[in-house]
């Protein structure tokens, strides 16, 4: 599987247009719509299902990170590019257009530049954020010339414009004060925790116009991309199968809904693409092998020869639960923090996450989210939220009272 969105083919009819921030539907838990149809499939469950799951747990392992590649490949962000461009294409030579600029807010955790990699592949010019360590002090001299053209600008980031501190505003002042006397047409994207920031620190709501997003992935947006993601070059097909029940996932019930786990997959990830696909692969299993294996018999009561076949070691991957993140200390206000500065942030170096959060012994608790998985960080210390952590981490900031982001 090519790992460039480019290459991946696209489907014309399952892209979505971006919608207003306002607009945005986290997608639901599943639910059963009637009785009769809860008790028709507990019937059935009782019926066909084993006291133990499909796969036991010790039969099940990780998959490999190259057989993750291909058959959950990079990158993560689904279809966004194509249906940003479908969203934008005729917008910027639009004579009766009623905005000169366009505002796009994503959730945190896009490692892959969704807005940069369009205006890339457009053509476009993208004005280049200062590095991180020169915005402190910055002021209006230190803006970089931004001239009058027919050419579209996009700022692909604003949040790298900024730090939280007394010293690290001017410059994003200076630049919102530039794109709102601009008259050529511009895109500005944010950070969704970023902007939440702006608009109280700056009113950067006063100056940019209302936000717009792409649309959720549903259950049926998520059975669509990640099976369209699964094909590869090897003999046969891949098949996803929940290791409790041996159910395909990617096969629709009587009714035509989705399975259940794509539909908790797509609540859970609140519907962002980089979100589920993390959680997805985190969830995915292949079957070990075992002396009976190979002797052709099984000690699992439930491994006929049917199941066997279905779980073939190169075609079948095992689904189990999603993974749950457990913040440490979550009671304790400097980890929420330090999660709430990277979450607004995006990335920041840890010298200046210093400046960022108030409590000056809170760096203390780095080590316990990096082994936590909560943070990440690459081997310049350039620290961020995991993107598979953030529904955990956007739930402890939430019931601990802090400001919460649309998304």
């Amino acid at each position: 599987m090519a790992s460039s969105q480019s290459d991946d083919p696209i489907d014309d009819d399952a892209l979505a247009a971006f919608i207003a921030l306002a607009d945005y539907e986290v997608p639901s838990m599943p639910t059963r719509d009637a009785f009769s149809t809860w008790w028709t499939r507990l019937r059935e469950m009782i019926r066909r299902k084993p006291a133990e799951p499909m796969i036991a747990n010790d039969r099940l392992r990780r998959s490999t990170l190259e057989r993750l590649d291909e058959i959950a490949s990079p990158p993560a962000c689904g279809p966004l590019v194509a249906e940003l461009e479908a969203t934008l294409a005729d917008w910027p030579a639009d004579p009766n257009r009623d905005l000169s600029h366009q505002l796009i807010v994503l959730p945190p955790g896009d490692r892959n530049h969704v807005i940069t990699a369009w205006a890339r592949a457009g053509g476009h010019e993208v004005l280049a954020p200062p590095a991180r360590d020169d915005i402190i002090g910055a002021n209006a001299h230190d803006l970089p010339l931004i001239e009058e053209s027919d050419r579209l600008l996009v700022v692909a980031a604003l949040e790298d414009w900024f730090v939280r501190d007394l010293h690290g505003l001017a410059l994003v002042r200076a630049l919102l004060d530039r794109l709102d006397r601009l008259k050529r047409p511009a895109v500005v994207g944010c950070n969704s925790w970023a902007w939440q920031y702006l608009v109280r620190a700056v009113q950067a709501d006063a100056i940019l116009p209302t936000p717009i997003i792409f649309k959720a992935f549903d259950a049926t947006r998520l059975k669509h991309w990640l099976g369209q993601i699964a094909e590869h070059d090897g003999p046969g097909t891949v098949a996803f199968r929940d290791a409790e029940s041996g159910d395909d996932i990617m096969a629709d019930d009587d009714n035509g809904k989705p399975h259940d786990v794509l539909e908790n997959l797509a609540a859970h990830s609140r519907g962002i693409p980089w979100v589920a696909w993390r959680l997805w692969r985190r969830s995915l299993r292949r079957r070990a092998e075992t002396e009976q294996d190979n002797d052709g018999t099984s000690g699992a009561a439930n491994d006929d020869t049917g199941d066997r076949q279905r779980a073939s070691a190169d075609q079948t991957l095992w689904v189990i639960a999603l993974e749950e993140f457990l913040l440490p200390d979550t009671d304790n206000a400097p980890t929420l923090l330090l999660l709430q500065a990277l979450l607004i942030h995006g990335r920041l170096p840890q010298n200046l996450l210093a400046r960022t959060v108030p409590e000056p012994h809170a760096q203390r608790l780095l080590p316990a989210l990096i082994s936590a998985g909560i943070v990440e960080a690459d081997d310049d210390r350039v620290l961020t939220c995991a993107p598979a952590a953030y529904p955990s981490i956007r739930a402890a900031l939430s019931a601990a009272g802090f400001p919460i982001a649309s998304v």
